[in-house]
């Protein structure tokens, strides 16, 4: 039974732009409904405003101490760790990230538990908490927006410029509706020549490279083959933008035989080397 339990809400602090939330309202009410104690931490960043976990049924204070469970998003800083406590977040220490390498030991030194949202995965081994379609949607409009900020920079005005981060948005519509506009602006031969054809190359076939090309399709586009890529750098247009899908076995050959064996590359992938840089880039 979850009845008399208490868990919490962190405020995240990593990163000044984190407005994301590990639960969202209708998950607390979901909770409280069943007998939990939730405490939120208050935060005027988080993307769902504070008032509506309050009517949702939870406790709005500072001091999460009382909870048993903690949940947050992204690594929590070493000082605010409580002792003995279950922690949920991205602690980005699986891989031996040397940067989290205090923090994996700060959680060992205070006996905390630790759910990593990485390491979640169903009866397959895949994982149930991972990016998705709207890590490569968000990441775009990044990318465009720092692409408007960088060509600017080296002295080239371009639509992209009126593109902002992903973040200032209220959703992704309101987002797409300017990258459609700095669309239109490219089909109209607004884009410097001198910077000559822009090409983007989407790694993968998975969630986030489908999201990434969501946003990139919203440009006039076209798609090309790799062998392709060397043609249009050449002589393509700037009244639109080249995309070009790039696959593992499109670029990752075994040292020896010059080929690709998926089942080969998982269980030993040091038999393998990209050829990206110099058949891709």
């Amino acid at each position: 039974t979850l009845g008399g339990k208490v868990m919490a809400i962190r405020r995240e602090d990593q990163s000044v732009w984190e407005r994301r939330a590990p639960l969202a309202p209708q998950h607390v009410r979901k909770l409280v409904k069943r007998g939990v104690r939730v405490l939120v931490q208050p935060s005027n960043r988080r993307a769902y405003p504070t008032q509506m976990y309050q009517l949702a049924g939870a406790k709005i204070q500072e001091d999460i101490g009382e909870a048993s469970v903690i949940m947050g998003v992204k690594q929590v800083p070493v000082d605010k760790i409580i002792p003995n406590r279950t922690y949920c977040f991205f602690s980005h220490t699986i891989k031996a990230q040397e940067a989290n390498m205090p923090l994996l030991d700060a959680l060992l030194e205070k006996n905390v538990r630790l759910i990593d949202y990485e390491k979640m995965v169903d009866d397959n081994g895949q994982r149930v908490v991972a990016f998705g379609t709207y890590a490569g949607v968000a990441g775009m409009i990044n990318i465009l927006h720092g692409l408007g900020i960088r060509l600017l920079a080296l002295g080239h005005h371009t639509p992209f410029m009126h593109i902002g981060p992903a973040h200032n948005y209220r959703n992704t519509e309101m987002a797409r509706q300017v990258i459609r506009d700095a669309g239109y602006e490219i089909s109209l031969n607004m884009m410097p020549r001198s910077i000559g054809p822009l090409t983007f190359v989407f790694t993968g076939t998975g969630k986030v490279s489908q999201g990434a090309q969501e946003i990139f399709q919203d440009l006039p586009h076209e798609y090309v083959t790799i062998k392709g890529l060397k043609k249009v750098a050449e002589k393509g247009w700037t009244n639109k933008v080249y995309g070009c899908e790039v696959s593992r076995e499109d670029h990752i050959i075994n040292r020896n035989t010059g080929r690709f064996d998926a089942a080969e590359y998982e269980e030993f992938p040091d038999r393998y080397i990209s050829t990206f840089s110099r058949n891709v880039s």
